[in-house]
């Protein structure tokens, strides 16, 4: 059975051997708050504190944010930036692309474009 984001977050700070005061402290967020959402006691916060859940952690931001059910800020702002995204994954769906196609295409893209390799 899948994770619940929570229940992540805990796993991710106890790896880091983060207690969750220090955590909490670190985040801008009371001790009390992220024990909720820890426990699932609390839905999962805003994008920004997902960012930063995903930062501090150390951990995939874009696995919390499919565990949130939410959206990275600026993948959001890309697609509504970049007039052609909205299409490409109008069709992607249509297609019933996979995981492992986009695999595929982001390796083909990279290959074709080095040079923006890690460019933001």
């Amino acid at each position: 059975m899948a994770r619940s984001f929570g229940e992540t977050v805990r796993e991710m700070r106890e790896a880091r051997s983060l207690g969750l005061r220090v955590a909490a402290e670190r985040l801008g967020i009371s001790p009390a708050y992220l024990s909720r959402i820890e426990r699932g006691k609390e839905r999962p916060p805003k994008p920004e504190l997902v960012k930063k859940v995903a930062m501090l952690l150390g951990g995939d931001a874009d696995l919390l944010f499919r565990l949130a059910e939410s959206t990275d800020p600026d993948i959001a702002e890309y697609v509504h930036v970049v007039p052609n995204v909205p299409e490409f994954l109008r069709t992607a769906r249509a297609l019933r692309l996979t995981s492992d196609d986009f695999a595929v295409l982001t390796e083909e893209i990279k290959r074709r474009r080095p040079s923006s390799q890690g460019n933001d």
